[in-house]
């Protein structure tokens, strides 16, 4: 009987076990990239999601300056007093007004027992400069006349 070669030993076999061992090689490099593209993505999805979380609260706190930027206009609305004749107590509060702006040019301004229509001044001035300051009580009215806006102190 003769001796049977080692198959594992051919040339056939040793280029096959070769081939083998590339494609492996291969399956592994393919393996490793993979695995780095899914670190990749997370790290990308969590820095998403951090720039989303972060933005979400600027928001929050832009929608919450906005809401006391709009009370304090609306505060700011309600304690000034425009051109025309106003009743204190009823239209304005009492208290102590100046000139938002300094006035130039001739202005008038008065302040008029409530209910005499104009016919009882209790104080008036017709400034032509600075910052004009009246301190307001309930029961009267103010007439403002081309002085700007009158914002309380």
């Amino acid at each position: 009987m003769t001796a049977a070669s080692d198959p594992t030993q051919s040339e056939a076999y040793l280029a096959l076990q070769e081939e083998l061992s590339t494609a492996q090689e291969q399956v592994s490099a393919s393996e490793a990239e993979a695995q780095r593209a899914a670190a990749d993505k997370r790290r990308v999805e969590t820095a998403a999601a951090q720039r989303d979380s972060e933005l979400d609260q600027r928001e929050r706190n832009v929608a919450a300056r906005e809401q006391a930027v709009s009370a304090v206009e609306q505060q700011i609305a309600a304690n000034s007093i425009g051109q025309g004749t106003w009743t204190v107590g009823r239209d304005i509060e009492p208290g102590t007004y100046r000139t938002r702006e300094a006035v130039v040019g001739d202005c008038y301004w008065a302040i008029l027992a409530s209910g005499t229509n104009g016919g009882d001044i209790i104080e008036n001035d017709i400034p032509s400069g600075g910052f004009p300051t009246v301190t307001l009580s309930a029961g009267q009215d103010f007439e403002n006349n081309g002085c700007g806006t009158f914002v309380k102190q």
